[in-house]
């Protein structure tokens, strides 16, 4: 049986706030793109009526900007659909946030990418069933079955793979244990953006 999506497993520091002040132009288009193609959303039939997927960009240091949880239903986002998390201990499962709403389940996951490379600046987290089987099919870099999405063993398994080398140079994981779940990440929205429909392309 598939995990609910959605479900925030980490300990959140909330801090209820107003929207950041960075200008989300881009990253919002971007959301706008992968809602149109089914890859964020929310349907009553798929994955528990859970809204999925989420996306973020760097706000200088580790820190990043992401969707915040269970807006996946919501066809257009604005600034104040998004979150500021400027800390994250993943070993300790906690993260601190100020917005406002919560961060996404999957803020350990973007935490962990962020921290691997300084220059990526993009990360986003879609849920694409012909995709996502068209990747483990063809052993695209993938986290084991019995890792859990939104968890320090998930922040773990990337940071591995990272290190490996084949994740570093294509840009794209696929979470094997997570239905449908898959992961991309670039130096710019454009390029992880790019990364994503590539493959979404050839899995046509």
């Amino acid at each position: 049986m598939a995990e609910q999506e959605g479900v925030i497993k980490y300990r959140l520091d909330f801090e209820s706030g107003s929207a950041p002040d960075e200008d989300l132009a881009e990253l919002i288009v971007c959301r706008s793109i992968l809602h149109g193609l089914d890859m964020i959303g929310q349907h009553p039939d798929r994955y528990g009526g859970y809204g999925y997927g989420n996306l973020s960009r760097r706000a200088g240091g580790d820190a990043f900007l992401i969707s915040a949880s269970q807006t996946g239903g919501l066809a257009e986002l604005e600034p104040e659909h998004f979150t500021r998390v400027s800390e994250v201990d993943i070993e300790g499962n906690r993260v601190r946030a100020r917005g406002p709403l919560p961060p996404s389940s999957e803020a350990l996951t973007h935490a962990m990418i962020y921290c691997l490379d300084q220059a990526i600046t993009c990360v986003l987290h879609v849920h694409e069933p012909r995709l996502w089987q068209y990747g483990l099919a063809r052993g695209l870099p993938a986290t084991e079955a019995t890792v859990a999405y939104g968890t320090p063993a998930m922040a773990r398994a990337v940071q591995q793979l990272f290190e490996q080398g084949r994740l570093a140079r294509q840009r794209i994981l696929f979470m094997a244990g997570h239905e449908d779940g898959v992961i991309a990440f670039g130096n710019s929205s454009d390029q992880a953006l790019a990364v994503l429909l590539r493959h979404w392309i050839d899995s046509r």
